[in-house]
């Protein structure tokens, strides 16, 4: 089978071979309309993963909430802050970060893990991605519900605004999705590029407005607003937290998923002819 599939990959012809962007399109769209495939194949990859857990994925809730409460405490006593304030702004900083960084560092085996399915059946490469983004959220869901006792406990403002954060994590769910396109694309050529995203990432957790508030720079905030995780972050965190996100942090996501996903359509047309023999 795997020699049958190297063959179709030879022998069809590809019209689109000079216009790469065009087959990466179409690859991420019909991806997409796969959606029964991958939401299943999700969903299974969990079951599988907690079969025989007293708890299963609450198991991640718990340790969550554990991390969440000794970080917060820490913290607030580190940088002078009220606990009822700064562990809310933390747990929710935490739960979005682990969603991002979670599915980045998977994404540089999304193709990889796959390679028995890729070599025998011929599927839109995107669909592994949007499996492994979909088991990412799946995790993150069974995080967020920590929001419920921290809002009750710290009596947070929750108010029309808060539904700000379903189109806010959609668009972080959209941008997760071109950001591993690429990442498991050029991970799967480069294998030395594992290490550099795990590095990347461990990095980005101490320089991102996580753990600590914007307000610690209040002189140089622009090391803030030049982060794009902070603002993919902000989308989630503000309107939980009962405010609103700053326009900037909308627009600099949104212009971060249109030119993503060319990026991403580039990536994948030109990488996708290749991809099988890589893994």
């Amino acid at each position: 089978m795997a020699q049958i599939a190297v063959r179709d990959e030879l022998t069809t012809p590809n019209p689109d071979i000079r216009r790469p962007w065009v087959s990466g399109a179409r690859d991420l769209c019909d991806g997409l309309a796969n959606w029964q495939l991958w939401s299943m194949l999700g969903w299974n990859d969990i079951h599988l993963r907690y079969r025989r857990s007293a708890l299963g994925p609450f198991w991640i809730t718990i340790s969550m909430a554990i991390f969440i409460v000794l970080l917060g405490f820490v913290y607030a006593k580190l940088f002078h802050q009220d606990i009822a304030v700064f562990l809310p702004y933390v747990a929710m900083g935490l739960i979005t970060w682990g969603f991002i960084s979670g599915t980045t560092v998977e994404a540089c085996s999304v193709f990889i893990e796959n390679a028995g399915i890729i070599r025998q059946i011929k599927l839109p490469y995107s669909i592994y991605v949007m499996r492994m983004i979909w088991r990412g959220f799946i995790i993150f869901l069974h995080t967020v519900v920590l929001i419920v006792p921290i809002a009750l406990f710290f009596h947070l403002k929750v108010g029309w605004s808060s539904l700000l954060a379903i189109p806010g994590m959609l668009l972080v769910v959209l941008n997760q999705i071109w950001i591993s396109t690429i990442i498991g694309a050029v991970a799967t050529r480069f294998r030395d590029i594992v290490q550099l995203v795990t590095t990347a990432i461990q990095i980005l957790m101490f320089v991102t407005p996580i753990m600590w508030p914007v307000s610690a720079i209040a002189e140089a905030r622009f090391v803030a607003e030049i982060n794009p995780f902070f603002h993919l972050i902000q989308l989630v965190r503000a309107p939980l937290l009962g405010e609103v996100a700053e326009p900037l942090s909308w627009i600099v996501v949104l212009s971060m998923c249109i030119i993503g996903y060319g990026l991403a359509a580039i990536t994948l047309g030109r990488a996708g002819p290749r991809l099988v023999y890589w893994l």
